[in-house]
């Protein structure tokens, strides 16, 4: 297969590396922006009380919450401190233990897109730095 005359200087060949690059991003970034890489554990959301407040300085101690099961009391593990005896959490109920609720608990903005956007740009950096690696040295 001959390659036309165009794509073989390397103003073609850069400007090919650079369109596809851009195009290996924007794909990339949309999997990521519509979840795909997602790998969050099933669970269910409760509210907690914390029985047993441990401090961020107390390594390897968990804190203790208190929590309603299908309307009955259970106590377990809380993967996390510095929170205060009788402080409400939020809880993330999973088959591997009890996390706090989930971390963009009522925030405002969802940054995913803008990593879509950061992504292409890295993309097109990408294709810049070939261009300018594959071309020859000036003398």
């Amino acid at each position: 297969m001959r390659v036309p005359q165009v794509l073989g200087s390397p103003a073609g060949l850069a400007g090919v590396v650079a369109v596809l690059s851009v195009l290996v991003a924007v794909l990339l970034a949309l999997l990521g922006a519509y979840g795909t890489w997602s790998v969050a554990a099933d669970g269910w959301q409760a509210l907690g009380k914390v029985v047993t407040a441990v401090s961020c300085a107390d390594a390897g101690r968990a804190e203790e919450v208190e929590f309603e099961r299908d309307g009955v009391p259970e106590r377990a593990e809380l993967d996390a401190c510095g929170h205060r005896e009788g402080e409400e959490v939020v809880l993330t109920i999973t088959d591997d233990g009890v996390h706090l609720g989930d971390a963009r608990h009522g925030a405002a903005t969802d940054a995913r897109m803008l990593g879509g956007v950061l992504a292409v740009f890295a993309g097109m950096a990408g294709a810049g730095f070939a261009a300018l690696y594959r071309r020859p040295a000036a003398s």
